[in-house]
């Protein structure tokens, strides 16, 4: 396979971080837009009280588009939208994770654009620039705070909706390590490990470039070493370095794509949350990736199991996980995927299955007559 030509990176999303920068999101929602502002939020963090005190301290007019679920379909993101357009908001602010954040692009998207956000689906499709947004993330996790990509799960359909281009990233994203504080542990861990995902991923992809290799090195050795800390003490020193090494591991793959963990976690019928499938899956991918990795690459990936062995955590399916049809279906979607052509590796059908039995999925006997 011949990679291409030419590669890109880029990085638009103006970052502002440090303790206490949430006390920020007023002046910089001043600076970028007028009008009253679209407030988009986290279920979650909206009942855990952690929105108060930032919407109270923003000193501009500001409407509550709802709070919004893990993994939220167009229903729920088109609501939200509705409720900004009705009160004519002119910008947003999102405070959450990377389903809350994914759910403000698509306000952002809504003020400016009449369709409906499945309508705009695929790369480059969205026909007006976004209205101005604000993203305060909660979770060192998805990165979507500097991402230019919609990610759905729409339950009517097997694959994920994606929608992607320039300008749908935030404008402004801050990074306040001490929102993280209050995390329950288990989604801490899955977003922390989505994170490192995308940090490792990010090197044995055919896209990287010595931009990304910077970011994603760092990032995975940031994540590696502040992870356990972290979780354990919450100090909010730790927590910090986590959330800016979780936006750098985004802006690595941002540019150069994801490869075989994403391919395979991009099936919608699979009900496991996308951080614990990645969870899962990440070890089993790096070790069939080692071959096409550099030497500084593999020092990170020699060094996942006693990450995970500190963590308490068995990179193997839990019980009832992830199903029973659920193997051939992850199979099926990474053989379509795109990120699957990206991997540096090639994998075929077979390599795909032999990495999910090495996380203990049944996958004997195989589902029959998937192309390759």
């Amino acid at each position: 396979m011949t990679p291409p030509t030419f590669l890109e990176f880029s990085a638009p999303t103006r970052i502002v971080t440090g303790l206490g920068s949430r006390a920020r999101a007023g002046e910089e929602l001043r600076r970028i837009g007028s009008g009253p502002v679209a407030v988009v939020c986290d279920a979650g963090v909206a009942r855990a009280g952690l929105l108060d005190p930032i919407v109270s301290a923003i000193a501009v007019d500001w409407v509550d588009c709802g709070g919004i679920e893990p993994d939220p379909a167009i229903a729920q993101t088109e609501a939200a939208a509705a409720i900004a357009r009705a009160a004519g908001c002119r910008s947003v602010l999102v405070v959450g994770g990377g389903s809350a954040i994914v759910a403000g692009k698509v306000v952002a998207v809504r003020l400016t654009n009449a369709g409906r956000i499945d309508a705009y689906e695929g790369i480059g499709r969205v026909p007006n620039p976004p209205a101005p947004c604000v993203a305060v993330p909660t979770t060192a996790g998805s990165g979507s705070e500097v991402s230019n990509v919609v990610v759905l799960h729409e339950p009517t359909r097997p694959d994920l909706l994606v929608v992607r281009g320039r300008g749908l990233e935030p404008d402004v994203a801050i990074l306040d390590g001490e929102l993280l504080i209050g995390l329950p542990r288990e989604p801490f861990l899955d977003a922390s490990l989505d994170a490192l995902s995308h940090a490792l991923e990010s090197l044995w992809v055919r896209r990287a470039t010595p931009f990304t290799d910077a970011l994603a090195l760092a990032a995975a050795r940031t994540i590696r070493l502040a992870l356990p800390p972290a979780l354990e003490h919450r100090r909010p020193n730790d927590l910090q370095l986590l959330l800016e090494a979780s936006t750098m591991a985004n802006l690595a793959c941002g540019s150069c794509g994801l490869g075989l963990v994403h391919a395979l976690s991009s099936q919608t019928a699979v009900h496991v949350s996308h951080g614990r499938q990645n969870t899962v899956l990440l070890p089993h991918v790096a070790t069939f990736n080692l071959p096409v990795v550099d030497r500084e690459a593999r020092r990170e990936i020699e060094a996942l199991d006693d990450l995970y062995r500190s963590l308490g955590i068995d990179a193997r399916w839990r019980t009832g996980e992830p199903g029973t049809d659920a193997p051939a279906r992850m199979v099926e979607a990474a053989l379509d995927n795109p990120f699957r052509a990206n991997n540096r590796r090639e994998a075929s059908e077979d390599d795909l299955l032999a990495i999910l039995a090495a996380t203990g999925a049944d996958v004997t006997p195989p589902r029959a007559g998937i192309p390759t």
